[in-house]
Parts: C-alpha cells; sequence; structure tokens
C-alpha cells in the first residue's frame, strides 16, 4: 500500500480567509470525525499558523469573494499505519460544514464589514460648503436682473424711434427730432448719417438713411411729396380775330408751386367772329398736379386795311438800284407793323421806259390794300454824277455846320437854314439828275426849287434823319418840291427855297399851318395827302428863332 507521507507535507487546504478558525464557532463532531491520532491536530495547527491573514481593509476590498457561496471542505483523513493497508476515506461533511461554516459564518462577517465601511465613510466625508453655491447663485441672479432691466430699457428706447416719415413738398427742412419721439435716456449715443440741411424739401423724393441708437441701426426713410396743385391768376387778353393765341404761361400771373410748371390752352373756342371769350389755361406742375385758371379774351373782329403812304413815281438811271422801299410808309388801326409787298416783276432796269411798281400791304387779319407807281427807266446822261460823290460832298458840308451832341432838331434847323441862305435861287437851272442838282448847289450855290430840295435831303440822309419830297398836286402853271420830315417821331414840312417878297424858310410846320400860309394871294402848297403820313398836329413854331437859326429852349 502506498505511503500517503507526512501530513506537513500535504498542500495546506485553501480556506476562506474571512471564516478563520478565530471568528468561526465549530459545532462538535462526531467520534468518528476525531478518529485521526493526535498527530493530525499538529497538522492543522500547522495550517492555521500558515494560513495567511487578511486585515480587515483586504476583506473590505474583495466583498464580491465575501460574498460568493463557497464549497465545502474536502479533507482526506489519514490514520496511522497499523501493518495493515489503509483505506482511503473520503467523507463528505458537506451536510456538517455547510451549517455550522458557511450559514452561521457568512452572516456576522456581513454585517460587520457593513459597519465598517459605514463608520469608514462617515469618518472621512467631511461637511458641504454651501457658500460658494451661494455667491455663483447670487452672481446668476444679480446678471439676469441686470440683463432684464438692460433688455427693458432699450426695448423702451427703441420704441421711441420712428423709421419713416412723408412730409409735403415745400414743407420746412426736417430733423432729427422728426424721428425720435420723446426724449432719449442717453442723447449722447444717440446719431443719424443724414445732414438734413442739405436735404431739398422743393423736390419730390425718398430718401434713406440710419438712425443709431445705443449701437443699434435703425434704416428710416423719409418721403417728401408734391400733393397740392400749382395756383396761378389768370390775365385778361385783347386780341384781334385771326391772331394766333399768346403763349398760354405769358396769361397767367402769380404761379404758386414748389416745382417746375408747365402752362397750356384748354378747350379754346373760335373767336375769329370777334367778341368776349372765357378761356382756360391748364397749369401742370412736375409731379403731375393740375390747376385751370381762367383767362378773359376781348377779341376785335379787324376787317380795315392798311394805308401806304410816301409813294411817289421814281426815276432810275439804267445801272442804278433802286430802293423800292425807302420812302414808303404803311399804317394800320390795329397792326404796328404790316407786310409791305412790291411787285417790280415788269421792271426791266436794262431798258429805258416806263414800268409800273406795285406796293401790296397785309395785316395780321389779313386785310390788303395795293397801289401802283411809275418807274422811269433813263439812261445816263452825259457827265452823270454818282450818287457816292454827292453823298461825300454833303458830308463836307454837314461836319462844318453841325457840332457834336446837338439833337435832331438842331440839325435839321443848320440843314434848311443853310441850303435856304447859301443856294441862290436860279429857275431856269439844268437838271439831268437829282445827283447832279443836289451836287451843283453844294459846288455851285445855284438852283431851283428841285436843287434846293435835293440838297436838303442829301444832307438828311447823311444825318441819318427819315426823310421824303413833297411834289406839289395839282399846279397850273408850274411844279414845286419841298421836303417831309421825321423829328421827334413826327412828320413835318420843311421849305428852304427862295420865295420872293419873302425872306424867310418854313420849318417843322404842320400841315395845318402849311395850307393856311397865304401870300400874294395864293397858297400853292396842295398835294396828295393821302398819299404821305400825316404830320403832327400840334405846332411847335413858338420855339424857333428864325433869325439865329436856333431852337428856343423850353
Amino acid at each position: 500500500m502506498k505511503k500517503t507521507g507526512d501530513g506537513n507535507n500535504q498542500k495546506p487546504v485553501k480556506r476562506d480567509p474571512y471564516n478563520s478558525a478565530a471568528r468561526r464557532s465549530v459545532s462538535p463532531v462526531s467520534n468518528s470525525a476525531k478518529a485521526p491520532s493526535n498527530a493530525a491536530k499538529p497538522q492543522v495547527k500547522r495550517h492555521l499558523a500558515q494560513r495567511p491573514v487578511q486585515n480587515q481593509a483586504q476583506r473590505t476590498a474583495n466583498p464580491a469573494v465575501r460574498n460568493q457561496g463557497q464549497k465545502p471542505v474536502q479533507r482526506t483523513i489519514q490514520r496511522p499505519a497499523s501493518g495493515q493497508p489503509q483505506r482511503q476515506v473520503q467523507r463528505s461533511p458537506q451536510k456538517q460544514v455547510q451549517r455550522p461554516v458557511q450559514k452561521p459564518a457568512q452572516r456576522p462577517v456581513q454585517k460587520q464589514v457593513r459597519r465598517s465601511e459605514k463608520r469608514t465613510s462617515q469618518a472621512d466625508v467631511k461637511p458641504f460648503n454651501f457658500v460658494p453655491l451661494l455667491i455663483v447663485a447670487a452672481v446668476i441672479l444679480l446678471g439676469v436682473l441686470g440683463y432684464c432691466s438692460v433688455t427693458n430699457f432699450l426695448e423702451k428706447e427703441y420704441a421711441l424711434v420712428s423709421q419713416e416719415m412723408t412730409i409735403e413738398a415745400g414743407s420746412n427742412k426736417p430733423d432729427l427730432g422728426m424721428y425720435i419721439k420723446g426724449e432719449p435716456a442717453l442723447p449722447k449715443f444717440v446719431s443719424c448719417n443724414l445732414n438734413f440741411d442739405e436735404v431739398n424739401t422743393a423736390l419730390p423724393q425718398t430718401i434713406r438713411f440710419t438712425i443709431t441708437m445705443y449701437g443699434r441701426n435703425f434704416p428710416c426713410v423719409l418721403t417728401i411729396v408734391d400733393t397740392v396743385a400749382p395756383t396761378g391768376e389768370g390775365i385778361p387778353q385783347s386780341i384781334f380775330a385771326c391772331q394766333e393765341l399768346p403763349d398760354a404761361l405769358s396769361c397767367v400771373t402769380n404761379i404758386q408751386d414748389v416745382t417746375d410748371v408747365t402752362a397750356e390752352w384748354y378747350d379754346v373756342p373760335d373767336m375769329t367772329r370777334g367778341g368776349r371769350y372765357n378761356t382756360y389755361v391748364l397749369l401742370t406742375d412736375a409731379v403731375g398736379n393740375q390747376t385751370y385758371v381762367g383767362v378773359p379774351f376781348d377779341v376785335t373782329l379787324d376787317s380795315t386795311p392798311p394805308v401806304i403812304k410816301g409813294y411817289q413815281d421814281l426815276q432810275v438811271y439804267i445801272g442804278d438800284s433802286v430802293a423800292y422801299k425807302k420812302s414808303i410808309i404803311v399804317t394800320d388801326d390795329y397792326d404796328n407793323a404790316p407786310a409791305l409787298d412790291v411787285d417790280v416783276s415788269k421792271v426791266d432796269l436794262n431798258t429805258p421806259g416806263k414800268y409800273d411798281v406795285t406796293y401790296t400791304a397785309r395785316d395780321f387779319s389779313g386785310n390788303e390794300t395795293s397801289v401802283s407807281v411809275k418807274l422811269k427807266v433813263s439812261k445816263k446822261p452825259k457827265g452823270y454824277i454818282e450818287p457816292d460823290v454827292v453823298y461825300a460832298e454833303a458830308k463836307k458840308i454837314l461836319d462844318e455846320i453841325t457840332k457834336p451832341g446837338m439833337t435832331e432838331e438842331e440839325i435839321a434847323l443848320q440843314i434848311v437854314w443853310w441850303c435856304r441862305y447859301n443856294i441862290r435861287f436860279n429857275l431856269r437851272t439844268q437838271n439831268s439828275s437829282w445827283t447832279e442838282a443836289a451836287y451843283n448847289a453844294y459846288k455851285t450855290r445855284v438852283g431851283n426849287c428841285y436843287s434846293t430840295v435835293y440838297a436838303v435831303k442829301v444832307l438828311l440822309d447823311v444825318a441819318g434823319i427819315e426823310n421824303m419830297i413833297i411834289e406839289r398836286y395839282p399846279y397850273q402853271t408850274a411844279t414845286h418840291f419841298w421836303n417831309y420830315v421825321k423829328l421827334n417821331g413826327q412828320w413835318y414840312h420843311c421849305d428852304s427855297t427862295w420865295r420872293q417878297g419873302y425872306d424867310s424858310y418854313f420849318f417843322m410846320y404842320t400841315t395845318k399851318e402849311l395850307l393856311n400860309f397865304w401870300q400874294g394871294g395864293w397858297n400853292g402848297f396842295q398835294f396828295k395827302q393821302k398819299a404821305y403820313p400825316e404830320s403832327a398836329s400840334e405846332s411847335v413854331q413858338k420855339k424857333i428863332d428864325y433869325k439865329n437859326h436856333k431852337i428856343i429852349a423850353e
């Protein structure tokens, strides 16, 4: 039989360190359990001595092992050798071990461990300090209250801003106060990027800008509108039938509007028959506002044709030009400048002969009148003197008898006086042309009425004074010529020709005064009055000093 060996050489039985012999109460066992000899006890003691002892911390650190169910420990009981083969008896103390070891030992150990843990936790944990938490909570609360206060303040301030405004064109200048309803708490934190002083309120427009309040930008709009129509007053007008209407804008005064205004005629009646009418002018401003302004019209029906005066038969030489309108005067009862046409379609200036020249005057109403004269075309006679030569000679005489600063009356008086007393009368003077007559009168100082009248005319032409020649009509024995001069806007008769038994001259006579001049029982100044402009009606003879050839100052 194989020897089992010494009990000290047996492998120590693993035991639960939490179930030591000192903590476990062992129930008494039967005698059969005490069968091993005394040699077995030291073995048990050695096992107990060699068993590692776990402290309380180790037991607490492994609660899983502590709480784990344990199986019964199987022991091999060896009997002392007796010469007989020993039988290895294997006992299973499962039931006896489980009751005294497992169940009684587990409950006390677990309760003891929990109390130890509780004592350890109470010893290590300190009382919690709530002061920092309260400080943090107070700070958060103050922050929330401050945020709410600032938010409420800003909302009230922001509510003061109006972002849109509409004004009428032409009103007062806008300003920032129009967009702030009330007084901001901190005005220095309110600004605007628009210069209101530069806004043209007379111009309808839309202006966009930004108001900044406490760092927040508010987009704003300023709208300038024009809803007021223009106003004006009509100016009464007097026109003639067939005359075009004047410009509409010139017929309205006191026009009031902030923008430019245009005017046009509206619903114009037919005024060709004359009478009184009420027309309307439509005023429109730049944005389309409109107003109707009444304009009264007094329309005259013009049926009288213009009058042509100053016409007379003409004489010209081949190669010379003809001033057809030089002495022609056209007047009209209404039209201040009637049109004058000259028909010379039948004239041949290169062929000697007499030709008809027709003058036609027409006023703005379409009324016409016509007169005809004869134009005699002749060959230039031998020794013909050109007009330029005659005018040059007249210029020398005019410079001698006049002074700078003289009036037209004074210059004309000097011309008439000089010709009267410097051209000796000779009835039989031969004059083949008007140029020869005037030139010879200047040079020889001899001539008849024809020579004298052209000598005066050329001097007046050089002086720039309007004039014409009148011929006696009708006459019985002889013809006569004198000058018709326009001075101070009116026509006067002047005559420088010597007259037998009359040692003077005529200057600035009216037609009435001239026709009332009688000498030797006759007058001799009859003429075609209708062919010439009407003379002045008021006499000026009191201011003429014939002896000293001067104008008497009034």
